[in-house]
């Protein structure tokens, strides 16, 4: 059986998981679902990391040990990843004794081949990013990456000769263009790399909780250098050489892409260092944004993901497993894996009942109900309609292509295709008026029964309790994931159950909005001819680019694709919208419009958005679903 080892990046314990955090372990946790049920011996490996200046200080000022607290916080991510289902071999903790020891047993051996040496440190750091800064990177004398206050430092520390690998790092890069992806990561460490490399401080002084040198006590390794050994720790480097050999290199270390540069030049070189071999791919995800704005323990505006799924189970009245894998399913959906999301409760909601309600749920609803109609809920001998079939083997290959790819939302919408296809199956065959006509009534009973079996199937790894309970209550003894072969039901008889996604109606939705109803804010809409509007070309068209216009803090300059052309669009959008937040969108515009110049540039055409009333907010008009690029909107 072929192996593959999935790590996320450690967390940090100085503050509660919120749904970012929670996003990269779930979406984590979906490959390592879809791994195993494609017979694959999968270790997936995340945890806490627990060592540095910030913690010791945040203990300090709760007037508690360090020890103490992170012992406390870990617990904390510890049970909530298990209560979101992350089905990790291993939580690793940085003060775990084994990787204490394997931590000392990189400084020294690195060391001892003179890649580690004993200098003096005169910079910049940031105690909460725990970062060292040059002058150069400074952002109006602050941190480019948190916008807090740095430090002037000045301290004998030990370093890494991270130069020192800069040609073979440079040389492996451009020998695996994939090594690092999505591309635009890739492109950055490598123009990082034809720049040179400093060496880089890899102790401090000022600060005692975290693993000291062994040979130089006074020292504490640094937080990153700690934290990064985790990944081979995690396997037994030291205590279990059959494991380690089995699955290290790593296959896929999934990290968020802030700390690219310490994963995709740091740790390689360290690994090099150690005679070790590289791992095959980091994948950098994006953050999410909350209602269109960054998501920030300083804003205030994180979101709390065990307090959302609690607060969701209620309004919709489903269990709290449950309401989990809906919000598992909306992180995997809403967004392309790998750029950055925008958390919005008007998409959750209707991604529930749109998606979860109408179509995948009221399909098993209508097609129970009608199986106790038609045939007292005997499951019907075995009679696949063969179009069925060859859809299903083609959207299955489409969705593997994709999650190899790890591109998680497309894989979705090949499920959902497949899940459109029966509900209008349902509409085109019209079992109610065959039941006099019983072989064609059992092929559409059946296919619908087989279809919802197996769509359940290739949804395991994002709902694994929802999908749990189907093929339970459904008799697929085989839950494998891979082409459908026709017939995957063992049961003969099935039961009705209570809807598994109850509709939410727009009363009880509450998006914490308040509307203002008075005679003031009447629109007044005027009316324009058919002739007029039929004028207008709307067409679909994807965003492959996104760069800001010099000199303006609102224009954007898109480069869009409507299927067999490219153009040029430029938007106002820039308060609105990061560049990495628009690419991948499939966006609605006006296709015939006269060009313009602005600020210089030629813009061949116009996005459609829409605005609040006071401007302080604004959504582009996105299609919903996978329509081809250059789709005529009529």
């Amino acid at each position: 059986m072929e192996k593959f080892y999935i790590t996320t990046a450690i967390y940090y314990v100085n503050s509660k998981p919120h749904i970012g955090s929670v996003s990269e372990a779930i979406a984590a946790d979906v490959i390592a679902r879809y791994k195993r049920l494609s017979n694959f011996d999968v270790f997936f490996s995340t945890g806490t990391d627990e060592h540095s200046q910030k913690i010791e200080a945040k203990a300090k000022e709760l007037g508690i040990d360090p020890q103490k607290f992170v012992d406390e916080a870990a617990s904390l991510w510890k049970t909530i990843f298990d209560r979101f289902n992350i089905s990790y071999s291993r939580f690793i903790r940085t003060s775990d004794p084994d990787h204490t020891e394997v931590v000392k047993d990189f400084f020294v051996k690195m060391y001892e081949k003179g890649d580690i040496y004993l200098s003096t440190y005169e910079g910049w750091y940031c105690v909460r990013d725990e970062t060292f800064l040059k002058d150069s990177e400074l952002v109006e004398g602050k941190c480019p990456h948190c916008g807090g206050e740095v430090q002037r430092l000045s301290e004998d520390n030990y370093f890494f000769r991270l130069s020192k690998y800069r040609d073979d790092l440079l040389k492996f890069y451009l020998e695996n263009p994939q090594f690092v992806e999505p591309e635009s990561r890739y492109n950055e460490l490598l123009n990082i790399l034809k720049g040179g490399l400093q060496d880089i401080s890899v102790t401090r002084k000022s600060f005692k909780f975290g693993i000291h040198v062994p040979f130089d006590e006074e020292h504490t390794i640094y937080v990153w250098y700690d934290a990064l050994i985790n990944y081979v720790s995690a396997i037994g480097y030291l205590t279990n050489k059959e494991m380690f050999s089995k699955y290290w290199p790593a296959d896929l270390h999934l990290i968020g892409k802030d700390i690219t540069r310490f994963h995709g030049i740091v740790w390689p070189a360290m690994l090099m260092s150690m005679g070790l071999p590289l791992p095959k791919k980091i994948f950098a995800h994006g953050f999410w944004n909350l209602e269109g704005m960054k998501m920030s323990k300083s804003l205030g505006n994180v979101v709390d993901p065990v307090e959302f799924a609690e607060n969701f189970s209620k309004l919709s009245n489903i269990t709290f497993a449950k309401s989990v894998d809906v919000l598992r399913y909306y992180l995997s959906r809403e967004a392309i894996f790998g750029l950055d999301g925008d958390f919005r409760m008007e998409s959750f909601f209707r991604r529930y009942n749109s998606d979860l309600a109408n179509d995948y749920g009221n399909l098993i609803n209508r097609t129970l109900n009608m199986l106790s109609k038609y045939r007292n809920l005997e499951v019907p001998p075995y009679s696949v309609d063969d179009e069925f079939v060859a859809f299903a083997k083609s959207k299955f290959n489409q969705y593997k292509e994709y999650m190899e790819k790890y591109a998680l939302s497309f894989a979705l919408d090949r499920v959902f295709e497949i899940i459109s296809y029966l509900n209008n199956y349902i509409q085109v065959k019209e079992p109610w008026k065959l039941s006099k006509e019983t072989g064609k009534l059992n092929v559409v009973l059946d296919t619908l029964l087989e279809g919802i079996a197996y769509v359940s199937v290739l949804l395991q790894p994002f709902m694994p309790n929802i999908t749990a309970f189907i093929l339970d209550e459904f008799g697929v003894e085989n839950r494998n994931i891979s082409e459908y072969d026709g017939q995957i039901l063992k049961k003969n008889v099935l039961n009705l159950f209570e809807p598994i996604f109850p509709r939410l109606e727009k009363e009880k939705i509450d998006l914490d909005k308040k509307t203002e109803e008075n005679e003031d804010n009447v629109i007044e809409i005027s009316k324009v001819k058919y002739d007029d509007f039929a004028k207008l070309d709307l067409r679909v068209a994807k965003i492959l680019s996104a760069k800001r216009v010099k000199n303006s803090d609102k224009l954007i300059e898109l480069k869009v694709s409507l299927g067999k052309e490219e153009r040029t669009i430029v938007a106002g959008i820039g308060k609105f919208y990061s560049e990495e937040g628009l690419i991948g969108k499939k966006i609605v515009i006006v296709a015939n419009l006269e060009e313009r110049r602005l600020m210089g540039i030629t813009s061949q055409g116009m996005l459609l958005a829409a605005s609040t009333s006071n401007k302080e907010n604004l959504s582009l008009l996105t299609v919903d679903k996978d329509i081809e690029e250059g789709a005529k909107i009529s």
